[in-house]
């Protein structure tokens, strides 16, 4: 009996994308554990623009610029509070920021966000 030589490939490509996979789960819990709020001050809510140019900084070259837009359209478009999102978008280090740090709602929205976040990063097949 003969292998069938696209589910050969098809497996094949998975290999090739699961550290790709894996960089972007990896990234999506970084971002989704450091989205907090609760802090000071007041002001509208960052831009797409510069989500976009924070989640690129943070980042480095684990994911791409189609990547990056999705990630920060849904950070925009989502429940969290805009401090929540202001501090995502204005902290140095997003890996030094605290979960403890979420209020109850940013708690809630960040939990919310996480399978949107997980297609934004999951290659196109």
């Amino acid at each position: 009996m003969m292998a069938n030589p696209h589910r050969r490939s098809g497996a094949r490509g998975n290999a090739h994308r699961r550290p790709v996979v894996l960089a972007a789960v990896s990234l999506l819990t970084l971002f989704v554990l450091t989205a907090c709020g609760g802090g000071e001050g007041g002001g509208d809510r960052p831009s797409v623009a510069d989500i976009e140019d924070q989640i690129a900084k943070s980042s480095g070259e684990q994911v791409t610029e189609e990547q990056s837009a999705c990630l920060a359209r849904t950070y925009y478009e989502s429940d969290l509070s805009d401090e929540a999102v202001r501090l995502l978008v204005e902290s140095e280090d997003v890996a030094e920021i605290s979960p403890e740090d979420l209020s109850e709602a940013d708690q809630k929205a960040s939990k919310e966000l996480y399978d949107p976040l997980v297609k934004c990063l999951t290659p196109a097949e």
